[in-house]
């Protein structure tokens, strides 16, 4: 996908914002703040925020100094990335995010904008993963002006604030949800590639298929919070989130963007289902559309095509794409090979029932993957993520460990398998265990879907019966758990994996397709957008599921529905806000304190998880529950409690930027072995990485990361002396965009300016690798060489592929490197996957053309 490419923008908070009054009065205060003088810091603090209130108005100037490499962020190539024209691993103003600390500020910059070198930035969007951190998206003006209808496909602002529902009340509601069409703007940012050959002129949209089951839940009732069994009809929208797209076009399902549009695709021979008799469908605007002879190649739903009700039908969509040059994207394609299946505390501490021999069983995938991991070096390989996936998706580091597996003789790779090693124990101890089973979409009965539409069948029935489920990658005729994040209620739905002749044929991908006649959606809480499950066949889980799953029933309650509104700055403005004071965590955490309590109290955690929910929902609905008296005092003991004792090894560790900063460290609730995810870590012994076993097996020579050896004249020590002093300063320029994740550490703005600031020495990235290899790996052979392998990594990579390029298998057709001789099973291959796709398209093409041309 889209993450090795990056462009940079500027991440600020308000207090980039402030005027020279309001900053001099901030360091008064941080100046009082240092020699403890409490009452003069609330008398400053005081006249601060009155200050800042009365300047609500006032256009804010953004402060130039502010945009240091400090504040710069990554962002992933993108639709609005693309449609802006940014190159790769360049620094743009275009766009900046800003973080709140003042709301008077906020709403200042979102009803006036501001400036900065006096070009003027209007609000732009917020995703909600930025709503979550107070972050909100401006955009320049006159970037805005310019590609405002390629993102938006031509629908403006006065378009949607003219078109009003009508309630059971006959009142009108004109507009939209704001913080829904925030973010469906913000689709635009996510991280994706171009979908080049996708054809909008084949493609529809048709209704979602919805029916009743009527099943037994548990209702929470918002208001009372009384908890009741009731069985009652329960309407799902089963294909939620969900379209189809032809196999000849995709074998593997892949989440989708076009402006306004999201969700899964999955491939299914509709073409194959229908006959000339019933190839005609109805869009969502009432038009006929003859799937056939339009040759139609991908079908959405309605749930995916999020702003349908502004436009007047599907032909003005397209002409208003095409007018615009709008582009479709896609991301999250389906892997060939699927991850594997791996549990986390929240699926573990809801199995309160589990022997000790049994969480034995469980663990012992683990405990086995753990023992080879430090002894056998193809396995370190792995743990460093360097053996499995895509070439090109992997990092510096790993891409050279791929092609060059002695470098895990290197101290710094010895130090970096290390800290995995210690990060793998840290998640295991809190409950990151590896079972049998798979990783993968889950998706509706599109048999069904097609009975339905095709068909026009009311109640079709489908391949799969209450209770059942399908996925290729699962033996068939066993029962399986399947789990999703987050798992809060007990929600292990147990079902039989049902393969046979007509699932084989239809159902073509390894997603797992589940009935139309199973509430099972309701347990796990799950759309068809994109959702991932775990499907493990895990005996000892499956067992334990169904013993903990006895008289559990999916929990149901009444939620609201968003009410529209226009949108206009203070709209914005107001929805944002309420949005800011949303916090999912809070919930989450309280429902694991009920868990792991010396008594649970089940009621509770239904009420909770409702709760959670309408936490969820509330940035846009504008709607909470009030806990009545009598629940506020069931909570209370637990108010004071402290989360489990196994947060300590993971969530609560102390980072080395949480000691610079001299935080706390948070406390945990004492061991105890009453709860289950605290047993686990006592059923794994410490073990040690076995590097005899690396260096039996392989032998490193540095310099096959070189190109050439250099003389060690003036430019050698020039370079050699600069290295150091931008290795040593680099804290200094330490970046938002650091979050710890080993494939975006070669993309931190801090070693593009690194070797920015290198290359003003000298034109030759190669020589430059050169002399800092020698340098670190001749002399001290430092433990230490982020910077060089973060900088220059690319460098060594295209070093380690000229000099040992017997090693590798390349593709004849794009020449990516896709298997090395170490990997037999590939030796008759001879192109990447996705040129292997265009190949044998090409084929095709060929064949037709012959038989053609003999016709």
């Amino acid at each position: 996908m889209a993450l090795d490419k990056q462009v940079y923008i500027y991440s600020v908070d308000t207090s980039a914002f402030f005027t020279q009054k309001e900053s001099l009065l901030r360091k008064e205060i941080n100046k009082a703040k240092q020699k403890n003088e409490n009452e003069k810091v609330k008398e400053l603090d005081k006249s601060f925020r009155n200050i800042i209130d009365s300047n609500i108005h006032l256009k804010r100037k953004l402060n130039p100094h502010s945009l240091s490499i400090n504040n710069k962020v990554s962002l992933f190539e993108s639709s609005l990335t693309r449609t802006l024209g940014l190159e790769e691993n360049n620094t743009y103003e275009d766009v900046i995010i800003v973080e709140t600390h003042y709301y008077s500020i906020f709403d200042s910059l979102i009803e006036n904008g501001f400036t900065l070198n006096d070009e003027e930035y209007v609000p732009f969007t917020a995703s909600a993963g930025q709503i979550r951190t107070k972050k909100t998206v401006f955009m320049k003006k006159t970037t805005w002006d310019n590609v405002k209808d390629t993102l938006t496909c031509g629908l403006s602002e006065e378009k949607i604030n003219k078109h009003y529902d009508v309630n059971k009340d006959n009142k009108r509601f004109y507009g939209v949800s704001i913080n829904k069409y925030l973010a469906y703007l913000a689709l635009c940012s996510s991280a994706t590639d171009e979908w080049k050959d996708f054809n909008i002129d084949r493609s529809i949209v048709v209704e979602d298929f919805e029916t009743s089951i009527n099943t037994t839940v548990d209702f929470v009732d918002d208001v009372t919070y009384n908890v009741k069994r009731r069985k009652m009809d329960i309407p799902i929208n089963h294909t939620d989130g969900c379209g189809m797209i032809l196999p000849k076009k995709s074998k593997n399902s892949f989440m989708v963007r076009l402006p306004w549009v999201k969700g899964l695709l999955v491939p299914f021979p509709y073409d194959k289902f229908i006959d000339k008799n019933n190839s005609t469908v109805t869009d969502i605007y009432g038009k006929k559309h003859d799937v056939l002879k339009e040759k139609i190649e991908v079908i959405f739903t309605k749930s995916q095509f999020k702003m349908w009700k502004y436009y007047e039908n599907w032909d003005e969509y397209k002409k208003l794409y095409k007018q615009y040059k709008c582009h479709a994207s896609l991301t999250n394609i389906e892997e060939d090979e699927l991850s594997s299946a791996r549990l986390c505390y929240q699926m573990l501490q809801t199995l309160t029932l589990i022997s000790d021999e049994q969480l034995d069983n469980l663990v012992s995938i683990t405990r086995g993957e753990i023992q080879e991991t430090v002894s056998n070096p193809e396995e370190m390989l792995n743990l460093m993520g360097a053996s499995k996936g895509r070439f090109e998706d992997k990092n510096n580091l790993q891409q050279a460990l791929f092609i060059y597996p002695e470098l895990l003789l290197d101290p710094h790779v010895k130090t970096k398998l290390k800290e995995a090693k210690a990060s793998l124990m840290r998640k295991v101890y809190t409950g990151k265990i590896k079972v049998d089973g798979c990783y993968t979409f889950i998706a509706p009965d599109l048999y069904a879907f097609c009975e339905h539409m095709f068909n026009g069948e009311e109640n079709p029935q489908g391949l799969l019966h209450n209770g059942e489920v399908s996925c290729k990658a699962i033996t068939g005729g066993v029962k399986v758990d399947l789990l999703r994040s987050p798992h809060l209620y007990k929600e292990h739905a147990v079902r039989m994996n049902t393969r046979n002749e007509l699932t084989e044929k239809w159902f073509i991908t390894k997603n797992v397709h589940t009935s139309i006649h199973d509430p099972i959606s309701k347990v796990l809480m799950f759309d068809c957008d994109g959702d991932k499950v775990t499907v493990s066949n895990d005996e000892t889980l499956v067992s334990v599921a169904e013993r903990n799953m006895v008289d559990v029933v999916p929990l149901y309650y009444d939620m609201k529905k968003a009410p529209a509104e226009k949108i206009h700055r203070k709209s914005v403005k107001e929805n944002l806000k309420r949005a800011f004071s949303g916090n999912i965590g809070i919930v989450s955490n309280d429902i694991t304190k009920l868990w792991n309590s010396d008594s649970v109290d089940i009621d509770l955690v239904k009420i909770r998880t409702m709760e959670n929910n309408f936490e969820i929902d509330a940035a846009k609905t504008n709607y909470k529950p009030v806990r009545p008296k009598h629940i506020k005092a069931m909570f209370k003991p637990f108010n004071k409690m402290k989360m489990p004792h196994f947060f300590t090894y993971e969530k609560y560790r102390l980072k080395p930027q949480d000691r610079k900063k001299k935080k706390p460290k948070r406390t945990t609730e004492p061991w105890n072995e009453s709860t289950t995810v605290n047993r686990i870590k006592n059923l794994f012994p410490d073990v040690r990485i076995k590097f005899k076993a690396v260096a039996d097996m392989y032998e490193f020579d540095y310099s096959n990361l070189m190109c050439a050896s250099r003389d060690k004249d003036e430019l050698y020590y020039s370079i050699r002396d600069k290295y150091e002093e931008l290795n040593n300063e680099k804290w200094k320029f330490s970046s938002k965009s650091n979050n710890g994740d080993i494939n975006n550490s070669d993309h931190l703005p801090v070693y593009v300016y690194i070797r920015q600031e290198l290359m003003k020495l000298c034109s030759d990235p190669f020589l430059i690798a050169d002399v800092i290899i020698e340098h670190l790996y001749a002399g001290s052979n430092s433990s230490y060489k982020t910077t060089l392998w973060s900088s220059f990594g690319d460098i060594i990579v295209e070093n380690l592929k000229h000099n040992l390029s017997s090693r590798l298998k390349l593709c004849e057709k794009c020449g990516t490197v896709f298997s090395n001789k170490r990997d037999k099973s590939m030796n008759n291959k001879k192109y990447c996957d996705p040129c292997s796709v265009e190949v044998r398209k090409d084929k095709v093409r060929e064949n037709v053309r012959n038989l053609r041309s003999k016709n």
